[in-house]
């Protein structure tokens, strides 16, 4: 069947930061879920149908080796042909054409790892679109008479392969490539390059990406708490590292769906831990999840941007992949001093400048940069473990 409708396959396997990269951001602790309020915040427009537009996403990320893609260069476009064997997946991949083919008509944008979309969809009116539903799956054909938007067009086509071939690293790479240019996206990074001269991702190294939405926990929660995570993240090491005592009380700055507050409420069962949050769908889920766990010492609660207030004096806070993502450090960080205990430890957690996961390079901040950051705020360096393949390790100390 053939429709020449517009129509966009791409954000296909695609949609999302983690998350953020989140983590989301590379993984973005858990993944930093509302700390960094960034995946589906990032949406250049949220409506009804925006849930379960990334609940489908989601799912073709997750299903990526069943998928079959290839890509043709045309002098003025593009054409792919998109398929899988299983007859789900295919589905699932006609579905997403169909739902991108309403959105591109009425102009509801759906994008949370792109930076082409923006330039495909302002100039909708200039693409030709063929569509070929096949038993398997979708061939798309779009052309242009616009050089630059053909040039959009391939280039949003080599995002999409990317996505099938790597699956969710290339989806927290795209992710966190956007988050990295502030919450106004591609087309606000395009406007600050343009007025400055200077490229957008260098004027955001530390997103503010604080007043947007993060909904749809449910569905993040297949990323921010997917197993592949721990080859890597090596989430029992680095409790067992901190040595906590059983009765220690832990807050978990930027929890989002759990990932290491699940964890630190097993290994403290006679303390507590707190799990915070700015966004109220991930402390929701949190607090569900503990309820479900039977976690009675695991409290999900509802942060303040940059607030680093906690419920009450704790021996240890921890930042995974959280860091880079908070205005005014070091102010934060000095008035955090008041919520440990004579004795309490901050333990920080983020991406080495060449791992191969995690946000641009851009946006990342070297551990020189952080122990420099937390001595001004009045700390010291007590410990740095160095076996995460991909992040450092490092424990402070109030200064006495």
């Amino acid at each position: 069947m053939k429709c020449a409708v517009p129509i966009i396959i791409a954000t296909l396997l695609a949609t999302a930061n983690f998350s953020a990269f989140a983590q989301p951001y590379g993984m973005h602790h858990g993944m930093g879920g509302g700390m960094m309020r960034g995946p589906v915040g990032m949406l250049t427009q949220q409506d009804a149908g925006s849930a379960a537009d990334m609940g489908l996403v989601m799912d073709l990320v997750h299903t990526n080796t069943r998928i079959k893609r290839s890509v043709t260069h045309l002098p003025d476009g593009i054409r792919t042909v998109t398929e899988s064997d299983d007859p789900a997946v295919a589905q699932a991949i006609k579905a997403h054409v169909a739902s991108m083919s309403g959105r591109l008509k009425d102009g509801r944008e759906f994008n949370l790892f792109s930076t082409t979309l923006p330039v495909i969809f302002d100039n909708a009116d200039k693409i030709k679109s063929a569509v070929e539903m096949t038993d398997k799956g979708v061939i798309v054909t779009r052309t242009t008479g616009d050089a630059k938007v053909a040039a959009a067009l391939q280039a949003h086509a080599n995002e999409v392969t990317e996505l099938v071939q790597e699956g969710p690293t290339a989806f927290h790479r795209g992710m966190n490539a956007r988050m990295a240019m502030g919450p106004d996206g591609p087309r606000g990074a395009m406007q600050r390059t343009a007025q400055t001269g200077k490229p957008a991702i260098a004027a955001s190294q530390t997103p503010h990406t604080h007043d947007h939405s993060f909904s749809g926990a449910e569905q993040w929660a297949k990323v921010f708490d997917n197993p592949k995570r721990d080859a890597w993240q090596k989430p029992h090491e680095v409790i067992q590292a901190l040595k906590l005592k059983p009765d220690a009380v832990v807050a978990d700055i930027g929890s989002g769906t759990g990932y290491f507050s699940v964890r630190l409420a097993h290994m403290v069962p006679k303390g507590r831990v707190y799990g915070l949050d700015t966004e109220p769908d991930m402390v929701k889920y949190l607090t569900d999840r503990a309820k479900r766990a039977g976690l009675n010492n695991l409290r999900a609660v509802q942060a303040k941007p940059g607030s680093p207030m906690l419920p009450e004096q704790a021996d240890l806070v921890i930042l995974v992949d959280v860091y880079h993502h908070i205005d005014n450090r070091e102010q934060y960080f000095h008035q955090l001093q008041k919520s440990l205990k004579p004795g309490g430890r901050l333990a920080v957690i983020d991406f080495l400048l060449d791992s191969p996961e995690g946000p641009p390079k851009a946006a990342r901040i070297a551990p020189e940069q952080v122990k420099a950051e937390l001595q001004r705020a009045g700390y010291v360096l007590g410990e740095e473990h160095a076996f995460l393949p991909n992040q450092y390790f490092l424990v402070f100390q109030p200064r006495p």
